[in-house]
């Protein structure tokens, strides 16, 4: 820098140092190579003898040192890399999900894909503390923080799971939700803030009724299981119903209550197989998957 502008000055605030930096940095180059590379004598500055036969060397290094430095971050922010994805366990239940997974791991360019099942308010913190690139979450959403952002992955329904011996279990239509006030709920485990036992929660309140909770689980799979065992209902998303368990019917609610898909993200990563990953969720509309 300071042998093409040639003032000690200019240089400095070039490269976002202050002038004497620039003065000793110079001092200690030209004491290593034992001879002096800039000639002060002038009213600009120039290269000594020495400082000219040391010029090409100097761009040669300067240029292999950016070269690295670009295929270094190639490397470890381009699309041949490891993309961390949290999510939570009833999303591979829903078709978007899916696509968005085959999408990514089947990507020309290569992304390896790394899945971590967790919850929420995990994924949140993973994906602030990049610890994960993106996060899968359910709503109600947690507060997060503001440096992350969402998009909407897909929005179900919440429906009734009730055990195939249930009264209403061949009925054509589901009564209103306040009419299962005295039934047994089986129950998402709570999180910190946000998630589907929110969820629940706020449904059956608005129905006028607190839910009466014996179990609560982690997993949609085992929820079901414990339906069909007869020991309580569940309200679940309307994907669940690919389980197709024998011993479950699902009814859907006269008002529907949506539950959204969330992917989040850093807004400021900029590595291409995150983009990438929000352009799939943003157009999956105008995609064939």
């Amino acid at each position: 820098m300071l042998s093409e502008i040639r003032h000690f000055g200019l240089a400095a605030e070039r490269l976002g140092i202050s002038q004497p930096a620039l003065s000793q940095l110079v001092r200690t180059a030209e004491t290593h190579f034992g001879t002096r590379l800039f000639d002060r004598s002038r009213r600009r500055v120039g290269l000594t003898e020495a400082g000219q036969a040391l010029l090409p060397d100097a761009r040669a290094t300067l240029e292999q040192a950016r070269r690295a430095e670009r295929t270094g971050e190639l490397s470890g922010r381009g699309a041949n890399r490891v993309l961390t994805m949290g999510y939570v366990g009833s999303a591979p239940l829903n078709p978007r999900f899916l696509a968005l997974v085959r999408a990514l791991s089947s990507h020309a360019e290569g992304i390896t894909l790394s899945l971590d099942q967790s919850p929420v308010t995990d994924q949140v913190e993973a994906v602030t503390e990049r610890r994960l690139d993106l996060g899968v979450i359910r709503s109600p959403m947690p507060a997060i923080d503001p440096s992350l952002a969402s998009v909407n992955l897909a929005r179900e329904n919440m429906i009734l799971a009730l055990p195939a011996t249930h009264e209403l279990a061949r009925a054509g239509e589901v009564a209103r939700l306040a009419d299962f006030a005295a039934e047994v709920f089986i129950q998402y485990r709570p999180q910190t803030s946000g998630g589907l036992n929110l969820l629940v929660r706020r449904t059956c309140e608005m129905a006028g009724f607190a839910p009466r909770v014996v179990q609560t689980v982690p997993q949609i799979a085992t929820m079901l299981c414990l339906v069909g065992t007869g020991l309580g209902v569940a309200l679940v998303p309307s994907s669940a119903t690919r389980l197709a368990l024998p011993d479950v019917v699902y009814k859907h609610l006269p008002e529907p209550v949506g539950t959204d898909l969330n992917l989040i993200y850093r807004r400021s990563d900029t590595a291409p197989a995150v983009r990438l990953a929000v352009q799939i969720t943003r157009h999956f509309d105008k995609l064939n998957l």
